[in-house]
C-alpha cells in the first residue's frame, strides 16, 4: 500500500469514527393515558431505522445526538421529538379521533382502515346510541352502505339484516362475532346492552373469507368495551333514556255510515235489492243503535258518531324506558369494566311489552412481562309479554261493534245472523293474551390468554361459549263473544335450551422493517352447536286465571307437537398475511379449510380463499402536499365463502318418526298393532356447499385534508350450488315427506356501495358532520335444476305469489297484468274469453292481458309482475355539536322495491263481504251506468 492509499484509508476510518461517535443508544416507555402502548412504531426520522416498543412499552433505538425520533400508533395522534443528546425519551400519545375510527377489528386481528383492501363498514357508535337502541342491530340501520334492516316493530323482535342483497334461497343472516363467540342467531343482540358496545364493523366481501364456511352472508363484528391499564381513579357513568313510539301511517277504515252505504252499493251493483240484518231493508241503510240479533240477555250499544275504531282502541303510544350504569377501573397490571342495565319496552298494541336486563364484566390481567389473560362474560334475562298482532281482526272488524256490551263484558258478532263477519274482537284477543310470554336466560362470553414468545410474535387461545334457555307459555282463552267459538280452551307451553361452544388458537406475527410492515396469523377452531326442545300442549281448563296455567291441571290428553335434540360442528384451519410497503402498496390473502358435520364424504370439508390488494396513490412521493385530492386509494378483492347455515342439522339422512296414527299396524288383522314408523324428511348424501365468489373493486377520495371523503366500490357476488328443498322432486300423489335438500342452482348480485362524507370544526368550537350512504344492486337467477322453484305458497285465497326463475330476481312476483276494468258488455265481448257466464257479468271487473295471445286467460297469461328487491337503499346522517351540546338527525329509506300486501285481500276485496274495508273503496261505490276503464271496481 503506497502513502496516498494508507491517507486516504485513514481518512475514511476517522469519518466512520467520527459517525459513530454521534450515533447513541435511545430507550425509553410509550404510553397513552391509561398505560404502556406495546407495539408502537419508533423511526429515526428521515430514514429507515425504526423499532417498535415491547409487552410494557419500552423500546431502545440507536439515533444520532441531533435526530429526531417519531413515535405513532393505530388510533394516536404521530408525535415528533428531539433527541438532543438524550438518552432516554418517556412520550405519551393524544387519541386522535379521526385516526380512531379507522382501527378496525377483522376478526382474529386488527388493521388500519388506510390498509385495509377488502370491504369493511364501520358504525360510528357514539353517533349511533345518540337514539334509543333496544337491538344492537338497529345501530347499522342506514349508516353502513350496503347493509338494510328490517324491523317489524314488535317489541324485542330481532331485526332482519341483509348484507349486500339477498344471495340465496335458504338462510340470509349474516355472522356476528361478540368478543370472539360465534353465531348466527339475530336474537343474541337482544342480549346486549348498546351502551358495552366500543366498536361495530361489517365485513361484506373477501375480508369474511377468515370464517369461510359461516361469511357468504356478511360477517358483522362487535367489540365490547373493557375498561384501561393505569387509571388514575375508578370511572363511573349512569346512562338513562325515556322515550315514546306510536303507529304511523295507519290505514283509515270505513266508519258506520260509509259501512252502511258500501254494503248497500255492491249489492246495487250487483243486481240486488239491498237488506242486511244491522242496517234494515229500504233505500238507505240505518244504522242501529244497538246491534241486532244479539243471544238473549245480551244488549251492545253501537258507538254513535262513526262507531268503534278499532285500530284506535289496539294501538298506544309506548313508552320506552332504559337506565344503564358502568364501572371501569385498572392498574399497572390489571383492567376491568362492569356495566348493568334495565330496559322496558311498551308495545305500540296493548297488552305487549318488551323488558330485559342484563350485567356485563370484561377483565384483563398481566402476568409476568409476556403473559395476559382476560374474558368476557354477559349476563341477560329478557321477558316479551302479550301474544300476536291483531292487526287483521282490527281492519275486518264491523264499526258496528263495540268493545264492551252493555254489562261490561267483551262484545263480538255472536253468530254468522248478526252480519257482523267472523272477526274476533281484537281488544279482546290482545288483553286475554297478556299473560302470554316468551322468555330468554342467556349467558355468553369468552376466556383468553395471550403470551408474547418474542418480540412481534404472539399466541393466542380462546374458549368462548352461549348458553340460552328459552321458554314460552301461550293460552288460548274461550270467545264465547264470537260467531266462531272454539270449544275448549288451551295451554301451550314449549322450551328450548341451546349450548355453543368455540375453541380457537392462533399465533401472530406482527413486524415492522424499515419500510416494510407485515402482519400474519394462522390458527385453528373447533366449534360445536347443540339444540334440544319441546312443545306440549293441553286442553279443557277450569279456570282462565295466570295462577291456574299449569299442564297438569288440563283436562284433555297431552299433545307433544315437536320434540328435538340435534347438533352440528365445525372444524377449521386458517390462515391470513397482511403485507403493506411504505403505506403505498398493500397486499391481503387469506385461506380456510372448513369442515362440517352436516355433509358426507368429500363434501363434508371445502377451502376458502381470498386475496386483496390496494395502492395508495396520495402517498407515493410524486403526490403534492398541498393538493386539493388529499387522498387517493385503489382496492380490490376476490375471495370464496361458504354458507352452511341450513334449517336442519342432517340434511344428508332419511328421517323417520314414530306415528300412531299412520303408522302402527296390525299385521293379524286384529288385536294389538306393532308399532311403526313412517319417512319424514327425504336426504340427499350428494348435497354440498353453497359457496358465494366475491370481487369488488373501489376507490377511496379525500378532500380538503380529508375533510370531505368519498368511498365507492363495485361488487359482483355469484352464489352457487344454491340448497333449497326441490319441491318437484315428489309428485302430488307420491309421499307426504318432506322434499330433500339439493344444490339447485346459483343467483348473482351485482351493485355498488357508495358513502360521501364532510366533517369539519370552526375556530368558534364549532363541529358538524354530514354522512350519506347509498347502495344499490341488482340480482339474476342465472341457473336452476328446474324450470322454476315456486316460492311460500300459504297466503290465503291467493296461493303462491313468486317464482324463482333463470334471467330474473330471486323471489319475483309472477301473477296476471290487469289491462284495466270492463266498462261495457262490447268490451267483455270484444276480449279474450275470463270465463264470465255473460258479457254483463264481466262489467266492472279486471281485465287481464292476454300474454300469449291464444284468446283465453288462464294460468299461462301469467307473467312476472314486480321485484320485492329495491333499486337502491340510502342512509342521511346529520350532526353538531358546540360546547358540550349537541345535535344530530338521522334518515334512512328504500326505494323501488315491490311489496306484496296481503292485507288488502282483506280491506280492499270483499273476502269477507260484512267485514269492515278501507275507505280506499269509496272511489269504487259507482253505479254500472258510471264505469269507466279506470275505476277499480271489479269486487263490488
Amino acid at each position: 500500500m503506497n502513502l496516498k492509499s494508507l491517507k486516504s484509508a485513514l481518512f475514511l476510518g476517522a469519518l466512520l469514527c467520527f459517525g459513530f461517535s454521534n450515533a447513541q443508544q435511545v430507550t425509553g416507555t410509550v404510553s397513552d393515558e391509561t398505560g404502556p402502548l406495546p407495539g408502537a412504531t419508533v423511526v429515526v426520522k428521515g430514514t429507515t431505522i425504526g423499532t417498535q416498543t415491547d409487552f410494557d412499552g419500552n423500546f431502545s433505538i440507536a439515533a444520532e445526538a441531533d435526530a429526531t425520533l417519531v413515535f405513532s400508533y393505530v388510533g394516536y395522534k404521530k408525535i415528533e421529538m428531539a433527541v438532543n443528546g438524550k438518552s432516554t425519551i418517556d412520550v405519551v400519545l393524544q387519541e386522535d379521533a379521526a385516526a380512531l375510527e379507522e382501527v378496525v377489528v377483522t376478526g382474529y386481528s386488527t388493521q388500519t382502515r388506510g390498509d385495509l383492501t377488502g370491504s369493511v363498514g364501520s358504525v360510528d357508535i357514539s353517533e349511533a346510541t345518540k337514539a334509543p337502541i333496544v337491538n344492537a342491530a338497529e345501530a347499522l340501520q342506514g349508516r353502513v352502505s350496503g347493509v338494510t334492516i328490517t324491523n317489524n316493530g314488535s317489541p324485542g323482535a330481532s331485526p332482519t339484516v341483509r348484507i349486500r342483497g339477498y344471495g340465496t334461497g335458504n338462510s340470509n343472516d349474516p355472522l356476528y362475532i361478540i368478543d370472539g363467540v360465534q353465531t348466527d342467531d339475530a336474537s343474541i343482540l337482544n342480549s346486549i346492552n348498546p351502551a358495552d358496545i366500543s366498536q361495530m364493523n361489517v365485513l361484506k366481501d373477501g375480508a369474511a373469507a377468515i370464517y369461510g364456511a359461516r361469511a357468504s352472508n356478511g360477517v358483522v363484528i362487535i367489540t365490547t368495551r373493557s375498561g384501561g391499564y393505569n387509571m388514575d381513579k375508578a370511572r363511573v357513568s349512569l346512562d338513562t333514556y325515556t322515550g315514546f313510539s306510536a303507529a304511523t301511517n295507519v290505514p283509515e277504515l270505513l266508519n258506520t255510515e260509509q259501512h252502511g252505504d258500501m254494503i248497500w252499493q255492491s249489492i246495487r251493483n250487483d243486481g240486488g235489492v239491498p237488506s242486511h240484518p244491522q242496517y234494515g231493508s229500504g233505500p238507505n241503510p240505518i244504522t242501529p243503535t244497538t246491534l241486532q240479533r244479539t243471544p238473549d240477555g245480551i244488549s251492545a250499544t253501537v258507538k254513535p258518531n262513526g262507531g268503534t275504531d278499532w285500530l284506535d282502541e289496539l294501538y298506544r303510544t309506548a313508552i320506552t324506558q332504559n337506565a344503564s350504569i358502568t364501572l371501569e377501573n385498572g392498574n399497572e397490571k390489571s383492567k376491568f369494566l362492569f356495566s348493568a342495565s334495565y330496559l322496558n319496552r311498551e308495545g305500540i298494541q296493548i297488552a305487549t311489552g318488551f323488558k330485559r336486563g342484563s350485567m356485563r364484566l370484561n377483565s384483563e390481567f398481566k402476568i409476568g412481562d409476556r403473559i395476559k389473560v382476560g374474558q368476557h362474560a354477559n349476563i341477560s334475562f329478557d321477558r316479551r309479554g302479550g301474544g300476536q298482532s291483531w292487526y287483521n281482526f282490527a281492519t275486518r272488524m264491523s264499526p258496528l261493534v263495540p268493545v264492551y256490551d252493555d254489562l261490561g263484558n267483551y262484545a263480538g258478532n255472536y253468530s254468522n245472523d248478526t252480519g257482523l263477519s267472523n272477526p274476533n274482537n281484537p281488544i279482546a284477543e290482545a288483553n286475554r293474551q297478556a299473560n302470554d310470554f316468551n322468555k330468554s336466560f342467556r349467558v355468553f362470553g369468552d376466556i383468553y390468554a395471550t403470551l408474547d414468545i418474542i418480540d412481534g410474535l404472539q399466541f393466542k387461545t380462546s374458549i368462548g361459549g352461549s348458553i340460552k334457555a328459552y321458554n314460552d307459555r301461550r293460552f288460548r282463552a274461550l270467545i264465547p263473544e264470537s260467531s266462531e267459538p272454539i270449544s275448549t280452551n288451551t295451554l301451550t307451553e314449549a322450551d328450548q335450551d341451546t349450548y355453543e361452544w368455540v375453541w380457537n388458537n392462533t399465533l401472530s406475527y406482527n413486524k415492522s422493517f424499515r419500510e416494510h410492515s407485515i402482519n400474519a396469523l394462522v390458527g385453528i377452531e373447533a366449534l360445536n352447536v347443540n339444540g334440544k326442545g319441546k312443545e306440549i300442549s293441553r286442553t279443557d281448563f277450569f279456570f282462565e286465571t295466570p295462577d291456574y296455567y299449569l299442564l297438569e291441571n288440563g283436562g284433555g290428553a297431552a299433545n307433544v307437537a315437536y320434540a328435538y335434540d340435534n347438533a352440528s360442528s365445525l372444524f377449521s384451519v386458517f390462515g391470513t398475511a397482511n403485507y403493506s410497503y411504505a403505506g403505498k402498496y398493500l397486499l391481503t390473502a387469506t385461506v380456510r379449510q372448513d369442515r362440517s358435520s352436516r355433509f358426507l364424504g368429500d363434501n363434508q370439508s371445502d377451502i376458502f380463499p381470498s386475496f386483496s390488494a390496494g395502492w395508495v396513490a396520495s402517498n407515493e412521493d410524486f403526490w403534492p402536499t398541498d393538493a386539493i385530492m388529499s387522498r387517493l386509494k385503489f382496492k380490490g378483492s376476490w375471495g370464496q365463502l361458504g354458507n352452511q347455515t341450513l334449517p336442519v342439522d342432517n340434511p344428508t339422512f332419511n328421517i323417520s318418526v314414530l306415528s300412531g296414527q299412520y303408522a302402527d299396524y296390525g299385521f293379524n288383522g286384529s288385536g294389538a298393532v306393532t308399532q311403526g314408523a313412517l319417512l319424514e324428511s327425504v336426504g340427499n348424501p350428494d348435497l354440498k356447499w353453497e359457496t358465494s365468489e366475491t370481487t369488488n373493486f373501489g376507490l377511496e377520495l379525500g378532500f380538503f385534508n380529508n375533510k370531505l371523503n368519498l368511498e365507492a366500490e363495485y361488487f359482483i357476488i355469484k352464489t352457487k350450488d344454491l340448497i333449497s328443498q326441490d319441491n318437484s322432486a315428489f309428485s302430488t300423489t307420491s309421499i307426504a315427506a318432506n322434499a330433500p335438500y339439493v344444490n339447485l342452482g346459483s343467483i348473482e348480485n351485482k351493485g355498488i356501495d357508495a358513502t360521501l362524507s364532510y366533517a369539519d370544526e370552526l375556530n368558534s368550537g364549532f363541529k358538524y358532520g354530514v354522512d350519506l350512504n347509498f347502495s344499490s344492486y341488482k340480482n339474476e337467477v342465472i341457473d336452476l335444476i328446474s324450470a322454476f322453484q315456486v316460492g311460500f305458497d300459504g297466503f290465503r285465497t291467493t296461493g303462491a305469489v313468486t317464482r324463482t326463475q333463470e334471467g330474473q330476481p330471486i323471489s319475483s312476483f309472477y301473477g296476471r297484468i290487469v289491462d284495466g276494468i270492463f266498462a261495457s258488455e262490447a268490451e267483455v265481448s270484444a276480449s279474450a274469453d275470463q270465463g264470465f257466464a255473460s258479457a254483463a257479468d264481466g262489467v266492472g271487473r279486471f281485465k287481464y292481458s292476454d300474454i300469449n295471445n291464444d284468446g283465453t286467460i288462464n294460468d299461462d297469461d301469467r307473467t312476472f309482475i314486480g321485484s320485492p328487491h329495491p333499486d337502491f337503499t340510502y342512509g342521511v346522517n346529520l350532526s353538531a355539536s358546540y360546547k358540550g351540546v349537541d345535535i344530530s338527525a338521522f334518515f334512512q329509506g328504500s326505494q323501488g322495491n315491490d311489496i306484496f300486501n296481503n292485507d288488502k285481500v282483506y280491506t280492499d276485496l270483499p273476502t269477507f263481504f260484512n267485514a269492515n274495508r278501507s275507505v280506499r273503496v269509496l272511489d269504487s261505490l259507482a253505479r254500472v251506468s258510471q264505469i269507466t276503464k279506470v275505476m277499480p271496481i271489479h269486487f263490488l
